[in-house]
């Protein structure tokens, strides 16, 4: 009987945290990389936000082969390392997060963006 009650304490423990994370990745080789900063572009909508980026990747990338973990109230994005020629690819990164997070980091060493809050209508 101890038993069953701890299971059913940790279960519903467990069940009441609704953190997550969702994110899609959409990549579009566009030539050879040039190493220069590109700007980030980020739109903000009730799903969460879309950044869109130029990254250097290596030649054979692929659009799963990512991830993104949460560090405190930032999220890091992490690419595979790249051995060889790399190619500059256009990203688009769709995040939804809960808790929100507050800065977000494209890449190893990569650019870290702060998210300002906004008024939405």
């Amino acid at each position: 009987m101890k038993y069953l009650l701890s299971v059913i304490v940790i279960v519903l423990v467990c069940s009441c945290s609704d953190s997550f994370i969702n994110h899609t990745l959409k990549a579009e080789g566009s030539g050879e990389c040039n190493e220069q900063p590109v700007p980030v572009k980020m739109i903000s909508n009730i799903n969460g936000e879309r950044y869109e980026f130029q990254y250097c990747l290596g030649e054979g990338f692929d659009e799963k082969n990512y991830t993104v973990v949460r560090s405190g109230d930032s999220l890091l994005v992490k690419f595979p390392a790249t051995g060889g020629k790399k190619f500059s690819y256009k990203l688009i990164l769709d995040i939804d997060a809960k808790p929100p997070y507050r800065f977000i980091t494209l890449g190893e060493g990569g650019q870290t963006i702060p998210l300002v809050p906004s008024e939405r209508l």
